[in-house]
């Protein structure tokens, strides 16, 4: 809980510049109100998300918070890295880092839902491996939708062949 306030302060600077010319101003303050109000996140926390934040030698770049909806599949709810980091394997490294713990729980599937118009993010997703398995539009309250792909990547690693 005491990293709140920091999670908020690096979504409030991501969210603008990544989902501004998507959604509109609109909306993206709409929603970050209703994911990343103090009280939002709490309750977040409480039901069994968890969190990651990812620090570089300069401070804090990016973080990303999962949790097992079913046995054997969890959903990254959220992974999200500053612009002035992005390519730079931050993504890539908080995936590795969730791929691994989940593994070790048992969990064989980790899916996720990416605007189906962030063009940036599903490229990104889809060279970590993650494939399409439907779209989905999510009533999420004030006359705004999530237009949304979901992705999903096995974690289960592929049987290697025996060479004779």
């Amino acid at each position: 809980m005491a990293d709140i306030p920091l999670i908020r302060e690096l979504a409030m600077r991501v969210w603008p510049q990544t989902y501004t010319h998507i959604v509109g101003e609109e909306q993206v303050a709409y929603m970050l109100q209703l994911f990343y109000s103090p009280e939002a996140l709490q309750q977040q926390m409480l039901r069994g998300d968890e969190f990651i934040i990812c620090n570089d030698d300069d401070g804090p770049v990016g973080f990303a918070a999962w949790a097992e909806n079913e046995p054997g599949i969890a959903k990254l709810h959220k992974l999200y890295v500053v612009s002035s980091q992005q390519g730079k394997g931050v993504g890539k490294a908080m995936i590795g880092h969730i791929a691994n713990e989940l593994t070790a729980q048992g969990t064989t599937t980790i899916r996720l839902n990416v605007n189906r118009y962030n063009y940036p993010a599903i490229a990104f997703y889809e060279k970590a491996g993650f494939t399409r398995y439907l779209d989905e539009d999510i009533d999420i309250g004030n006359g705004y939708f999530m237009n949304d792909h979901v992705l999903g990547k096995s974690l289960t690693p592929a049987l290697s062949q025996g060479r004779g």
